[in-house]
């Protein structure tokens, strides 16, 4: 699931660039005024980051800070990757229910982003739902994966 999402991550970033490359030639060539694109390409952006972000946990390629592990063997290595999982899943529990709740709120008051395209924002907020719910599942199995390695299970 975490490829499907970073594929999904990588086309919303290819369409977001074609988008902007048409608005460059609408402006430019056409002289006409841009309505969607912008609002387009914000909602691209933001779904890939979020989608795409359970992608690149999985594949390890977060920022992390390796240079502590330096300093601490290789058991405490472990302990501290499943304390830091751990507090990054408590996170995305959070950011899952309240954007749950946001994304509730949109759909029912019917919110637009008030603009002359004016699209519905739960679309953009559910790609915040989403993503959370993408990252919990995978530091699950991040976590379930560093108990295997200690031995726990």
């Amino acid at each position: 699931m975490s490829k499907a999402c970073g594929t999904f991550a990588v086309a919303a970033l290819i369409l977001s660039i074609l988008v902007i490359v048409e608005l460059v030639f609408e402006r430019y060539f056409f002289q006409r005024a841009i309505t969607w694109q912008t609002e387009l390409v914000t909602m691209l952006l933001v779904a890939s980051t979020f989608i795409g972000s359970a992608y690149v946990l999985s594949e390890k390629a977060h920022v992390s800070m390796e240079w502590i592990y330096d300093f601490l063997s290789k058991k405490n290595i472990l302990r501290l990757k499943i304390v830091t999982s751990f507090i990054s899943l408590i996170f995305f529990l959070f950011l899952f229910y309240f954007t749950s709740l946001m994304v509730e709120e949109a759909f029912i008051k019917n919110y637009t982003t008030g603009t002359v395209w004016s699209p519905p924002l739960w679309i953009p907020y559910s790609s915040m739902l989403i993503g959370a719910l993408l990252m919990i599942l995978q530091y699950i199995a991040e976590i379930l994966k560093l108990f295997k390695e200690e031995g726990l299970i």
